[in-house]
C-alpha cells in the first residue's frame, strides 16, 4: 500500500518523538551559542540554558522508557534500556554543570563559557545517541559525536601543558581508533551486506574469516570508548590534565554510553544463539582491562590518576558482566545483565561524582593533587576526610554501601547469564577487588595515620560543595543500605528491543508518494 506524503510525515513525526531528548541537547547547544548576542559576560545565565536544555531532555525521555521499537529505518532502538540510561546521562550531566559552578567557574574566562557548555551538551548527545545505535552506519555518526566533543573538552584549559598533552593523546588514539572502526566495519558490510546489527549477527553464524576481521576492529573502537586495554593509555594523562568536571564526566559517562553500546551488539549476538568465542575474547578483554587498571594504580600519588585506573578497572567489571551475553539462554538472561549494568551505572556515577569533588575541593585548597598532601586531613576538615572516605571505601566495594551492592548485582547477573564461564568472571572480580583495596586506602591512611608535620592549615567546606557530597553520600547509603528499593529503578528496565524488529518509516519511506 503506497502512503502519501502526508502520511510520511506523520511516520517520520511519530519516530521523530521518540528521539526529542536528543533533539532538546541539539537545542540547548544552539541556544547556549546564542546567548552571549544577549547576555556577553554572564556565567551563570550560560549554566542556567545548558541545565534547561538538559532538563528539557530529561523531562521528554521520561515518557519513552516503556517503548521498545526501532525508528529511522531501524538505525536506532528506542527501549528501557536505553532510555533509563538517558535518563541516568542527563541527571548525571547536570551535575556536572553544577560541579562546574561550584569547583571551576571563577577559574574559566567567561567568554569561553558558551564553548564548554555546548561541547558539554554535544558529547552528551553523542553518548545518548550511542546507548540507542542499531546499525554500523548510527554507532560509527554516535562515536564520533560524542569523541569530537570531549577531544576539545579534554584540551580545554589551553594554556595548560598536562592539558595539551592529555588531548594530544587522546586525538591521536581517537582518530586511529576511528580509522580501525569503520575499516572493519566496511568488512562487515562487504561481507554481509547489510548495517544492521540482527543480520550481522545472523551472518556469523557462517564466520569467514574477512567478516572475523572486521568485527574484531569494529570491537576495537568500541574498546577505545571502554578504556580498555591496550586502548587504555589515553586515559590516564587526559584525567589528570583536563578539568576537574571533564574528569568527572568522561569517567561515567563516556565509559557507560560504551557499555551501553557493547551490550545491545552483544544482545544482537545472543538473539542467534550461542556464541562462546565472542564471550570468551570479551571477558578476557574484561578481566585484563580490570586487573591492568588495579596493578597500575597501586603507584599512584596523584589522586585524579589514581581515580583515572580506578575507573579503567571499574570498566573492565562492565565489560565482563556484559560478555555473558553472548551466551545468555534466553531473553530473561539478556535483561537481567543488562538490568544489572543500569544499577552499576547509578551507583558509579554517584561514587565517581563525589570521589572528583572531593578531589576538586582539596586541589583549591591546598594547590595539589598528590594524596602524600592529605596527610593530616582529619583534623584539618574532617567531614571532607569522611565524605572521601565514604566514596573511595564504595568505589571498593565495602559492605554498607552502594558499591559493594552493585558488585553483588554484577556477579549475579554473570552468574545467571553465564553459568560456569560467569563463575569464572566472578572470581576475577573478587580477586581484583581485593587488589583493589590497596590504593583505595591510601588515601584514607595518609588522611587519619599520617601526621601533619607542617602544620597545614584549616579550611572549610563552602555550602553548595556540601550539598552535593552529601546528595553522593546519601545516595550511596540508600543503594547500599536499601538495594532492593533502588534497583526498582533500575533493573526492571534492562528491555531490549528486537534486534529484528522492523521500523514502520523504512517501509513508508520506500512507497511514499508526493
Amino acid at each position: 500500500m503506497e502512503l502519501g506524503s502526508d502520511d510520511f510525515l506523520k511516520l517520520l513525526w511519530s519516530d521523530a518523538r521518540l528521539v526529542m531528548p536528543e533533539i532538546w541537547l541539539v537545542g540547548g547547544m544552539c541556544a547556549v551559542i546564542l546567548v552571549p548576542f544577549v547576555r556577553r559576560k554572564d556565567a551563570m545565565t550560560f549554566a542556567v540554558v545548558a541545565l534547561a536544555g538538559l532538563g528539557a531532555a530529561l523531562v521528554t525521555a521520561l515518557p519513552t522508557i516503556g517503548r521498545s521499537e526501532v525508528v529511522f529505518s531501524g538505525m536506532l532502538a528506542i527501549d528501557p534500556f536505553s532510555q533509563v540510561f538517558k535518563v541516568l546521562l542527563l541527571l548525571f550531566t547536570m551535575f556536572i554543570v553544577v560541579q562546574w559552578l561550584i569547583v571551576t567557574r571563577d577559574q574559566t574566562n567567561v567568554l569561553d563559557v558558551p564553548d564548554f557548555m555546548c561541547l558539554l551538551l554535544g558529547a552528551t548527545f553523542g553518548m545518548a545517541l550511542m546507548a540507542s545505535a542499531n546499525n554500523l552506519l548510527a554507532i560509527f555518526v554516535a562515536t564520533e559525536s560524542a569523541s569530537l566533543p570531549s577531544f576539545a573538552l579534554a584540551g580545554f584549559r589551553k594554556r595548560h601543558p598536562l592539558a595539551t598533552e592529555g588531548s594530544l593523546k587522546y586525538v591521536i588514539f581517537g582518530a586511529a581508533s576511528s580509522a580501525v572502526m569503520i575499516y572493519g566495519m566496511s568488512l562487515i558490510y562487504g561481507t554481509t551486506g547489510s548495517l544492521g546489527l540482527a543480520p550481522i549477527a545472523a551472518a556469523s553464524s557462517n564466520m569467514s574469516p574477512l567478516l572475523a576481521v572486521g568485527l574484531l576492529a569494529m570491537f576495537a573502537g568500541i574498546a577505545f570508548k571502554l578504556s580498555a586495554v591496550p586502548m587504555h593509555f589515553w586515559c590516564p594523562d587526559v584525567f589528570q590534565g583536563a578539568p576537574i568536571e571533564v574528569t568527572t564526566f568522561l569517567s561515567v559517562a563516556s565509559k557507560g554510553a560504551a557499555v551501553c553500546l557493547l551490550v545491545r551488539v552483544l544482545a544482537a549476538f545472543g538473539a542467534t544463539g550461542s556464541h562462546v568465542g565472542l564471550m570468551v575474547g570479551v571477558g578476557v578483554l574484561g578481566a585484563i582491562t580490570a586487573t591492568w587498571g588495579n596493578l597500575v594504580a597501586l603507584h599512584q600519588t596523584n589522586i585524579k590518576r589514581l581515580l583515572a585506573y580506578s575507573s579503567i578497572a571499574h570498566s573492565g567489571y562492565m565489560i565482563m558482566t556484559a560478555s555473558v551475553i553472548a551466551v545468555a539462554p534466553g531473553v530473561p538472561e539478556i535483561r537481567s545483565v543488562a538490568g544489572v549494568i543500569l544499577f552499576y551505572l547509578l551507583i558509579y556515577s554517584f561514587m565517581n561524582l563525589g570521589a572528583f569533588t572531593v578531589a576538586a575541593v582539596i586541589a583549591r585548597q591546598t594547590g595539589t593533587e598528590d594524596i602524600t598532601e592529605y596527610a593530616g586531613m582529619r583534623s584539618r576538615s574532617p567531614l571532607l576526610a569522611v565524605l572521601l572516605s565514604m566514596f573511595l571505601l564504595s568505589l571498593f566495594g565495602m559492605p554498607g554501601l552502594g558499591g559493594f551492592m552493585g558488585k553483588i548485582y554484577l556477579m549475579s547477573g554473570m552468574v545467571t547469564a553465564g553459568k560456569t564461564a560467569g563463575l569464572v568472571l566472578v572470581a576475577v572480580l573478587l580477586i581484583n577487588t581485593l587488589l583493589s583495596l590497596y590504593y583505595y586506602m591510601r588515601p584514607v591512611i595518609y588522611m587519619y595515620l599520617t601526621p601533619d608535620t607542617e602544620q597545614r592549615p584549616s579550611f572549610v567546606l563552602h555550602a553548595p560543595a556540601l550539598a552535593m557530597l552529601v546528595i553522593c553520600a546519601v545516595v550511596l547509603l540508600w543503594t547500599g543500605l536499601l538495594p532492593n528499593m533502588a534497583g526498582q529503578l533500575t533493573t526492571p528496565y534492562g528491555v531490549l528491543a528486537s534486534p529484528t524488529a522492523v521500523a514502520p518509516l523504512a517501509d513508508a519511506a520506500t512507497t511514499a508518494t508526493p
